[in-house]
């Protein structure tokens, strides 16, 4: 009896194989580190939670959604610096010059800048933050041919410091915050967009920075090999912002001088503590440093959601690396963490749509709990299954990070590596 009929199957059956495990390698690519990917995923989807439910219910109470609260872009933050150093490692390992490292990074926050520029002036309901972003990677520059020792020093000096630094600005020079998405329309006050930028807006560069900071150090490390440190280490950035604010605010009278000075001036003392400040506290008392609300900008704030990050950045890295060459399982968070600047932009123009769509005026009347629902699905679900067909048909890179690596490409080739390094040579 001939073999010859099932022959076109075993073809079959090979090709259907080798199209799998070139789809497995898209989601799982060797030598990255997928953990990486699944916690930008997470800080994605943790963002959009924030953006789309209600921090505080009608007493002013948090909700669960406050869980998430100033979490969420902490953890994208420092993964940001993170994405900084990964960025450039082939660039500086070939001659350790900044100036090669350079071109491209300036490239990337320009792009950041525009790409924010762009969405700001058409978001009236985020505060798109990618502006921010693209001056803090070019700041960024001047720490990036340092060891990781130094980087997680001066993180951690920045997160202390640079707080009490903008509270003594703001209050020496009467400074009130504004939160106003920043777009093409702020160029016509300069010098109002830059206080807003370092000083007063809803992610000030000056204390922010330290998160890209201290993302940097971590991906100086060799991440897979000191897992349990991170881990650690971010529990116990936690425990001191966390500890140190609720010994302050309970056994030094900070809550009841809060109390009164709120009560003074009319601000909202549990939102300050449980749903978020916008970026600031305000400079009226510093005992205002005190608290480790979201989105507050204080030491205890920065240290507590900097542990947070490290801590699921280290967890998220153990799952990949148990799961080995399983890892493409994680690929529901992988997919959209491997596009951040894709999906949050995506993110940013869909709501405007669903929001009116699914709410009407969100000025004029608040979203029930089940438009709240409807619109996370219809987001989660997006942000999910878009990434997962891009990186299956198209690309394993989104299409706004594909332009830009093309823009970096062409504009900065990079440097050559000499002829001794080269392979077959030396």
């Amino acid at each position: 009896m001939s073999s010859h009929p099932a022959e076109p199957h075993r073809a079959h059956d090979a090709d259907s194989t080798a199209t799998s495990a070139r789809v497995a390698r898209r989601f799982s690519p060797d030598g990255r580190l997928i953990g990486l990917d699944v916690a930008r995923g997470i800080a994605l989807l943790a963002m959009m939670v924030t953006h789309i439910f209600a921090l505080g219910d009608e007493m002013g109470m948090p909700t669960w959604a406050a869980v998430f609260a100033g979490r969420a872009s902490a953890l994208f933050a420092v993964l940001a610096g993170c994405s900084l150093v990964l960025s450039t490692r082939s660039r500086m390992a070939v001659s350790g010059r900044l100036r090669d490292a350079a071109p491209s990074v300036l490239i990337r926050a320009a792009a950041i800048v525009l790409i924010g520029l762009c969405l700001g002036s058409i978001s009236g309901l985020l505060a798109v933050i990618l502006v921010n972003y693209g001056i803090m990677f070019a700041l960024a520059l001047f720490f990036l041919r340092l060891r990781a020792g130094a980087l997680f020093a001066i993180a951690g000096v920045w997160m202390v410091v640079s707080p009490v630094v903008s509270m003594w600005v703001r209050s020496t020079f009467l400074l009130e915050p504004s939160y106003l998405p920043m777009g093409f329309f702020d160029f016509a006050t300069p010098g109002t967009m830059l206080t807003d930028l370092f000083l007063t807006g809803y992610y000030p560069v000056l204390q922010w920075l330290s998160y890209i900071l201290l993302g940097m150090a971590v991906a100086k490390l060799d991440i897979g090999r000191h897992l349990l440190a991170l881990f650690t280490a971010g529990l116990g950035l936690f425990v001191v912002g966390r500890g140190a604010s609720w010994i302050l605010l309970n056994a030094f009278g900070g809550d009841a001088a809060l109390v009164e000075v709120s009560q003074m001036w009319g601000t909202d003392l549990t939102a300050a503590l449980f749903t978020g400040s916008y970026g600031v506290t305000p400079a009226r008392s510093w005992w205002w440093l005190a608290i480790a609300g979201p989105h507050s900008g204080t030491p205890f704030d920065l240290l507590s959601t900097g542990g947070t990050a490290v801590m699921t950045i280290a967890a998220c890295q153990a799952a990949a690396v148990l799961l080995g060459r399983q890892s493409w399982v994680l690929a529901p968070l992988s997919g959209p963490g491997s596009m951040p600047l894709s999906v949050y932009s995506a993110h940013v123009v869909l709501l405007e749509i669903t929001r009116s769509q699914i709410v009407g005026d969100p000025l004029e009347e608040s979203a029930t709990t089940g438009e709240q629902t409807l619109e996370f699905v219809i987001h989660a679900l997006t942000f999910v299954l878009l990434p997962l067909l891009w990186k299956a048909f198209v690309s394993s890179r989104g299409p706004l990070e594909g332009g830009m690596a093309g823009i970096i490409r062409v504009a900065s080739p990079g440097p050559k590596r000499p002829a001794s390094d080269l392979p077959g040579r030396g």
